[in-house]
């Protein structure tokens, strides 16, 4: 789905069995200046056949990875892979919002959540059970990973909004372009990606593909444009994870691995 009133260029590029192919789809009029959409897309049943994927929408951000360099930087891209996060800032534990702009800075605060929780590693002080088996404990039997250990979730809903800000300060910016790694996607149509502009308009949005296991398969969908991505919004599968819910055939419990994103530039 696009914003109307943008004329729209959408490059799609899917990875399947390791192939790449992409189609150029039909534009309509336009009302503004022209937007182009370039897609990734792949799923894999491990970290290992989904590398190419990434590494594929890696080389669409740009380089270099700009880590935790606190302010905008001329060029490249952000990843947050959660494996670095403190035990302290870990489950049992909440993830403070702002974690990734403040204590870590790279320009991400995270809303539309009660609470955000960061999965507990193996070597956790508390023996935290890993990939939120702290929820509920068929959880670590459904969940993979693209990097070892942590994964994200947030509480209580399957959405999450993420807000970009200059890495390591209050003024908000924008993204050229967002993707993430989902982990468990049992369905075509549960886990979607939505992009906004600063206005709040929808300028794209799809679904994430279905991986092709029951479990611990892993998603990637990723997308740049040259227009302004202000906010960006996740559903991550068909319920929110809790104690009660287990994934079935009808529940579809889903949780994120890496983001990657654009460097966050100001907005004038």
């Amino acid at each position: 789905m696009l914003r109307s009133g943008i004329r729209r260029r959408l490059v799609a590029v899917a990875i399947t069995a390791g192939a790449v192919s992409a189609a150029l789809l039909p534009t309509g009029p336009a009302s503004a200046a022209p937007a182009s959409f370039t897609k990734i897309q792949g799923a894999a049943s491990n970290a290992a056949g989904l590398q190419q994927t990434v590494d594929l929408y890696r080389t669409l951000l740009g380089e270099p990875n700009n880590g935790s360099l606190v302010g905008t930087q001329p060029a490249g891209r952000r990843e947050i892979n959660w494996d670095g996060t403190p035990d302290a800032q870990s489950s049992p534990n909440q993830l403070p919002r702002d974690f990734f702009n403040t204590t870590v800075p790279r320009g991400a605060v995270f809303s539309g959540a009660p609470s955000f929780q960061v999965s507990a590693d193996s070597s956790n002080p508390t023996s935290t059970p890993v990939r939120f088996g702290n929820l509920n404990s068929t959880y670590p039997s459904q969940f993979g990973t693209f990097s070892p250990e942590r994964l994200f979730t947030p509480i209580e809903t399957n959405r999450t909004t993420i807000q970009f800000f200059v890495p390591g300060t209050t003024t908000r910016a924008a993204v050229k372009g967002f993707g993430a790694v989902f982990t468990d996607v049992d369905k075509a149509s549960t886990s979607k990606i939505e992009i906004y502009d600063r206005w709040g308009a929808l300028l794209w949005s799809d679904w994430v593909p279905a991986g092709p296991t029951s479990a611990k398969s892993l998603s990637f969908l990723g997308v740049k444009t040259d227009a302004d991505i202000y906010e960006v919004r996740i559903i991550t599968g068909n319920a929110a994870l809790n104690a009660w819910t287990n994934d079935t055939a009808s529940t579809d419990v889903v949780v994120l691995d890496d983001l990657l994103y654009g460097e966050p530039k100001a907005i004038a």
